[in-house]
């Protein structure tokens, strides 16, 4: 339950270019043993990427595209998409197109998001793995979620009512995996915007004995400034095995 995983996303051969070049705020040795990839990842990305891109030929909604295989770096609140030269990311809710990202295969794993239909850079992604990410705004900024989503984590957990070992295993019947995962939105003021299960333990009173964890613990912090995005989504994983 480490990965924040928002909305918690390269480039590619663009026509052209930005005229004006940013200069990422490059990762510290102490930050990731990985720094160096990084940071040469980051200084590529930045060298060519475009402030926008047009969006009109991109389809707007999710229909009965073939999703993309999940190589660690999705978001389970999106379908993700191959589209010609991009990937698209839509909405599982609404099904409607929220972000456009570029990838260069022969980088270390990233994204570079655009908003859809401004078609304005949103910000870059760069992974090192499934638990270790970093997030970069438009103008190059880091910005580190970790310890916002520790806080929201802690907050739930402390609200948490566990039942008894003998309630859930009176409950369980025998059945073994007993993981509830919910994806929780909040808006930039810390208010819950939505909550939808993942995966479900299959039983009633459980699901729903996570979801009071969270309504419990709510409304949370609002966003620090430098967060640049108008909601987060964090998964959260509430295990009930015996």
């Amino acid at each position: 339950m480490k990965k924040i995983i928002f909305l918690c996303l390269l480039i590619f051969a663009l026509p052209c270019f930005s005229a004006d070049r940013v200069e990422p705020e490059y990762i510290k040795p102490e930050q990731s043993a990985s720094y160096e990839k990084i940071n040469e990842t980051l200084s590529i990305i930045f060298s060519k990427i475009k402030p926008y891109i047009r969006t009109s030929r991109y389809p707007k909604y999710y229909h009965d595209f073939t999703l993309v295989k999940d190589d660690g770096t999705q978001n389970k609140s999106y379908y993700y998409v191959k589209y010609s030269d991009a990937e698209l990311i839509y909405g599982i809710d609404s099904n409607e197109l929220k972000y456009i990202s570029f990838r260069r295969p022969e980088l270390q794993k990233c994204r570079i998001l655009y908003d859809y239909p401004s078609g304005k850079l949103h910000a870059v992604q760069v992974f090192v793995s499934d638990k270790e990410s970093y997030v970069f705004s438009a103008d190059g900024k880091y910005v580190d979620y970790e310890p916002y989503v520790k806080q929201v984590r802690e907050k739930v957990n402390k609200s948490w009512k566990v039942p008894s070992r003998k309630q859930i295993g009176a409950l369980a019947k025998g059945q073994k995996d007993l993981l509830v995962q919910i994806a929780l939105t909040l808006n930039k003021d810390g208010t819950v915007k939505k909550c939808r299960i993942l995966k479900s333990s299959k039983i009633k009173e459980l699901d729903e004995n996570a979801g009071e964890a969270i309504k419990n613990a709510a409304p949370f912090k609002e966003f620090p400034e430098n967060f640049f995005n108008d909601e987060l989504v964090i998964i959260l994983n509430f295990n009930f095995s015996l």
